[in-house]
């Protein structure tokens, strides 16, 4: 039996060896690349571990692409306005489907939840018309409206935790003179943090990540988002893979940092939102 242990035990950890290295293979390797100097990333065969360590690479990115810092500046600027309006209208919305006992809701909700199955390519042309006519194109406005009409997986998100709220804290609000607003302000809300972070985080991502719609909508060098100016960025420096690789290490940077300080957010929230149907 011992023995038997151990090879299980041991095909476990190979397993789990085989998929560390496929996940973390490209990461370990761009953060290799970016650290080494031009003429060292053509050296054969490749090494992991630069024979010198620089940071020349991020001084040639920014000199070739001077716009490098406004880039980062619009896909923050973006993405926090996206991550704001997704908690806000979806909540909001979820509020009504969660507390609102009309005869509509059961007929609504799913009809929110087909939305989810229409491929976002099929609104693309409808998508540009409507901005164009609304002369939006060419700014910020198609990227950040949106978010603010609500989002179907959201919403379906914020229903699902506000399903696991006790009623009984909103009875107890009208005894004391509430209202619906003060129910959700005052109650709802500030017992939804693992499900506001998640949304947060899911949203900022999706956002900062987004290169369909910037490169779409936005014409304007200066109004380029992250996503799109490397992509920029590829052309002009297609053979200086450091800098290439810097460019794309600024890029995972923030999402990494989200991860890291709210990874218990995202696990307490999605869990939680499968408790109650």
């Amino acid at each position: 039996m011992n023995s038997r242990k151990i090879a299980v035990k041991a095909s476990q950890y190979t397993m789990l060896i085989v998929a560390l290295m496929l996940f973390a293979g490209p990461l370990v390797w761009m953060l290799s690349t970016m650290l080494k100097t031009k003429a060292e990333t053509y050296k054969v065969p490749p090494t992991i571990l630069p024979d010198t360590f620089s940071l020349e690479a991020f001084e040639r990115l920014f000199a070739v692409q001077p716009m490098m810092w406004q880039w980062i500046q619009n896909s923050f600027i973006i993405s926090f306005f996206v991550a704001a309006g997704a908690v806000v209208s979806s909540s909001l919305v979820a509020y009504g489907f969660s507390r609102f006992a009309t005869k509509y809701r059961n007929i609504l909700f799913p009809v929110v939840l087909v939305t989810l199955m229409i491929p976002p390519s099929i609104m693309m042309i409808p998508s540009y018309v409507l901005f164009s006519k609304l002369n939006w194109i060419d700014t910020w406005l198609p990227l950040i409206v949106p978010s603010w009409l609500g989002g179907a997986y959201y919403i379906f998100l914020f229903r699902q935790f506000f399903m696991t709220i006790p009623q009984e804290l909103d009875e107890a609000t009208y005894l004391d003179g509430g209202n619906r607003w003060t129910v959700y302000a005052r109650v709802i809300m500030p017992l939804s943090k693992p499900i506001i972070m998640t949304t947060i985080i899911f949203a900022f991502v999706n956002s900062w990540l987004d290169f369909l719609g910037p490169f779409l909508y936005i014409k304007n060098a200066e109004m380029f988002t992250l996503s799109v100016g490397l992509q920029l960025l590829i052309g002009q420096t297609s053979q200086d893979l450091p800098a290439l690789a810097a460019g794309a290490f600024i890029s995972i940077v923030p999402i990494g940092l989200l991860y890291l300080f709210a990874q218990r957010y995202i696990v307490e929230g999605v869990v939680l939102t499968g408790t109650k149907g």
